[in-house]
C-alpha cells in the first residue's frame, strides 16, 4: 500500500493538496443533502424480473474488480493450471449471489429500523460524512 501511496504521490504530486480539498468539499455536499432529503420513500411502480438482476449483476463493476483482484492476487502467481482456475470461479460462483442475499437480507431487516427512525439516521450519516471531510483536510 505504501509502493502505492508513493507512486500516486509521484504523478500526482502537485494536484492531492488541491484534490483532497475537492474530495471534501463532495463529501460534505453529500451531507448537506442527505440532511436535505425526505423521509418519504417514493414508490417504484416497476418489477423487478430475472433479467434486469442479471443484467445488472453482469454490469456490476465491483464484482468484474473483485475477480480480477482474486484471480491476480490469489490464484495467477501460484498456479495457472486450468483446474485452479475453475476451482476458484466455481467459489467465486458461490460467493457472490450469497454476499448479495446477505446484503438483501440485511437490507430487509434494516428498512425496518431507517423507517422508524430515518431522521435521526440521516442525521448521523451527515454528521460522520463531515467528520470524514474534516479528516481529510486534516
Amino acid at each position: 500500500m505504501a509502493v502505492i501511496t508513493h507512486l500516486v504521490g509521484i504523478a500526482f504530486g502537485e494536484y492531492v493538496r488541491y484534490l483532497k480539498y475537492i474530495g471534501a468539499a463532495y463529501i460534505i455536499f453529500l451531507a448537506w443533502r442527505i440532511l436535505q432529503s425526505s423521509n418519504s420513500a417514493k414508490e417504484d411502480s416497476r418489477d423487478c424480473t430475472f433479467w434486469s438482476g442479471m443484467l445488472v449483476q453482469l454490469t456490476n463493476a465491483k464484482m468484474l474488480l473483485f475477480d480480477l483482484t482474486v484471480f491476480s492476487t490469489f490464484v495467477l502467481p501460484y498456479s495457472n493450471r486450468f483446474a485452479d482456475l475453475l476451482e476458484v470461479s466455481a467459489w467465486l460462483l458461490l460467493a457472490g449471489p450469497g454476499a448479495n442475499l446477505v446484503w438483501l437480507l440485511a437490507g430487509s431487516y434494516l428498512h425496518q429500523f431507517f423507517a422508524r427512525y430515518g431522521r435521526k439516521v440521516d442525521i448521523a450519516s451527515a454528521v460522520a460524512l463531515v467528520l470524514c471531510a474534516i479528516y481529510i483536510i486534516l
